[in-house]
């Protein structure tokens, strides 16, 4: 029986399979298609290496010549072709077939910002549509084809390793100079996001590469930055595999070389453990029993270094690293743990890192058991002798959060920044909303070096001084409680004024309700003025963020001046003309016009090509206005599902006599994309 194997790889699981047949003294060689490939496999300690590529009929002949009785097909997903070469030379030769996949289905990032196709002629026809800067993170192979549909390559960047090959391709195909950027990977989210940063792209083409390809954090650092991400699907995902065969993991080609070879693999039997566990805020002390049991029992633990420190008795386990990929990429290396411990700080149910890796874990084929710890949040409540029932828990770590919002419509609030400089500037904007807050920072909790230290504020400013430490919880408890109100409305004359119109308080309450905003609505004032409907609408919830469109300057400031006086973060002033301020901005789901400057076409043009599913609202004081709203409407194929017109009238004290006052009727349109 032949028991020679060859690898075809140039992979991460080309570089396991081997590393686990040479710990097995398995006879096997390793085929890869250039120098850099054979670098990097030589660098791993392989010492039987082929370099080029194979046709089928070199294949034959090496399968042949050497004796090879099993073939393993470890190349890269998108690699079609050099797979039906390889299969259909070992099927020819009699030699058995093993196609080593990579799990690359992807259900986490079905978000609005990911564009997927299925090929990269069908990406480079989607990226010519785009504007700004391209990112393309696929390597230098198919540069040719996608630059061929793009068209204009000067705003076109491409990512690619730092090989003579790659570099050659990529001058070949028309870049030169920054557009080539040669590095090697593995990229955490953070560099990803750098480098998108640096070249100023607005949109990234990558492969569903999986978890070792670095695909989640391409696409987590297209998300932070708030940019568009092509995704050409994995080929064996979508039917196009050509014949390649049975699609198996790992150990599931270890299983079958186990058959056949009449040997078993360490750790290659049973589906392996990853426990996600909670060790709570501080010291061992504050660690579960359950907890403790599972680091006692674990083989090794995976943690941040400020996280696992804490734990001097398991010290000779520890492995001081945190990130998913690089968990899965050594356990891979290391078939023989079986049961491995990732420690997060606190308790794991308020911890979305610890979300988002469960998931990934279980993509990658393991076991995941979750573990809850003591959070951070439950030892302050204790120390400030509050019940939790009362208290609103919000998570400001590592995303962006209306904090100001939240302590404005709450008695009682329990803040979780990312670290020390993000508490200060959290208490700095709730104190610019006014001096009724009282503030206790909790630092270094469940630890010796704890301290609970109130915010002192002088002459309205803070004094933030005495926070140290190296993590921080805020308590921020409301005096003025008892006037929050149920539903948040703005009275005319608490606005501050100028010669500005402003859109009235009854016709405002009646827009705003047609609106229907919802929490995390992305709303867009165009013609904002004074701001009276931003102010109210951004007090309507802390989730929900305003963009105030106006190009009169002085409107600008009285804006400006209402933003500061309600202490509203999460108002963003655009100073312009709208279409053009509209750009680059996230796209809306909610528009009011009170005022369009005589662009009313080419607006609502604009935000129905960010939103075709935008629910808009206007105001129309005209005749004129409301033909011009009813033509457009009919024009643009949408639907006018409510018109009311609005007459208000006021009465005014005067002597022994109250006398009525008018105000000008207004028409409220509601207009909808006619399905």
């Amino acid at each position: 029986m032949k028991d020679k194997v060859l690898i075809f790889g140039g992979t991460t699981e080309g570089r396991v399979l081997s590393d686990i047949l040479r710990k097995e003294n398995v006879p096997h060689k390793v085929s890869v298609a250039t120098e850099y490939g054979r670098d990097i496999e030589i660098e791993s300690g392989e010492t039987e290496v082929l370099t080029g590529r194979l046709s089928r009929e070199k294949i034959k002949e090496l399968l042949s010549s050497e004796k090879f009785g099993i073939v393993v097909d470890a190349t890269h997903p998108f690699a079609v072709r050099a797979s039906d070469e390889i299969r259909a030379a070992a099927i020819e030769s009699h030699a058995t077939y093993l196609r080593l996949s990579r799990n690359t289905k992807d259900t986490d990032y079905q978000q609005d910002f990911v564009s997927y196709v299925d090929s990269m002629k069908e990406a480079g026809e989607v990226l010519k549509e785009t504007e700004g800067n391209i990112l393309l993170l696929t390597g230098s192979r198919d540069l040719q084809e996608i630059l061929g549909q793009i068209g204009d390559i000067k705003r076109v960047y491409a990512r690619v390793l730092p090989s003579i090959e790659s570099i050659t391709l990529c001058q070949e195909a028309g870049l030169s100079g920054k557009q080539i950027i040669a590095m090697q990977g593995p990229f955490s989210s953070q560099i990803n996001a750098s480098l998108i940063k640096e070249v100023d792209a607005k949109v990234i083409l990558t492969k569903e590469s999986g978890i070792t390809g670095g695909y989640y954090e391409k696409l987590e650092a297209a998300r932070q930055c708030g940019i568009k991400a092509v995704v050409v699907r994995n080929p064996e995902n979508i039917g196009n595999s050509m014949g390649r065969g049975e699609n198996l993991s790992m150990e599931e080609v270890l299983k079958r070389l186990s058959e056949q070879l009449g040997i078993t693999f360490a750790g290659s039997t049973e589906k392996r453990e990853i426990i996600l566990a909670g060790i709570g805020p501080g010291d061992e002390k504050l660690i579960t029993v359950e907890a403790f049991r599972a680091l006692e029992e674990c083989e090794i633990i995976f943690g941040a270094p400020s996280v696992v420190d804490r734990l001097e008795s398991f010290s000779g386990k520890i492995k001081n690293f945190f990130e998913t990929t690089k968990i899965i990429e050594y356990l891979q290396q290391h078939l023989e743990c079986k049961r491995a411990v990732v420690a997060y700080s606190g308790d794991i149910s308020v911890s979305s890192g610890a979300k988002k890796s469960a998931g990934l874990f279980e993509k990658a084929g393991y076991k995941v058991c979750k573990l809850s710890g003591i959070s951070s949040v439950s030892l302050f409540a204790n120390r400030l002798g509050v019940s939790l029932e009362d208290v609103r828990i919000l998570s400001a770590h590592g995303r962006k959060c209306n904090v100001a919002g939240y302590a404005m419509n709450n008695p009682k609030l329990i803040v979780l920044p990312s670290d020390i400089s993000d508490a200060k500037r959290i208490i700095g904007e709730v104190i610019k909303t006014g001096n009724h807050f009282r503030i206790i920072c909790g630092c270094d909790l469940g630890s010796e070096k704890e301290k609970l230290a109130e915010v002192v504020v002088r002459d309205g400013r803070p004094d933030i001084d005495q926070i140290a430490g190296s993590k921080v919880l805020l308590y921020i408890e409301n005096m003025n409680a008892d006037r929050i109100l149920a539903e948040p409305f703005v009275r005319d004359q608490d606005m501050v004024r100028g010669d500005v119109p402003m859109t009235k308080e009854e016709i405002r309450a009646l827009s705003i309700r047609r609106l229907e905003l919802t929490a995390g609505s992305i709303f867009y004032d165009i013609g904002a003025g004074t701001g009276s409907i931003s102010i109210e609408a951004a007090l309507l919830h802390p989730d929900i963020e305003v963009y105030s469109f106006e190009k009169n300057k002085e409107a600008a400031g009285l804006l400006l001046k209402n933003k500061e006086k309600y202490g509203l973060t999460n108002i963003h002033i655009v100073e312009g003309t709208a279409p053009e301020g509209l750009a680059d901005l996230p796209k809306p789901s909610h528009v009011f016009i009170g005022g369009s400057g005589g662009k009313l076409e080419e607006i609502l043009e604009a935000v129905l090509k960010e939103n075709s599913g935008v629910r808009i609202v206007l105001n129309c004081v005209t005749l004129e206005t409301l033909a011009r709203v009813t033509t457009l409407a009919d024009k643009m194929n949408l639907e006018m599902p409510y018109v009311s017109l609005i007459s208000v009238t006021r009465y005014h004290k005067k002597g022994h006599y109250h006398m009525a006052d008018a105000l000008n009727p207004v028409y409220i349109v509601v207009l909808d994309q006619n399905r």
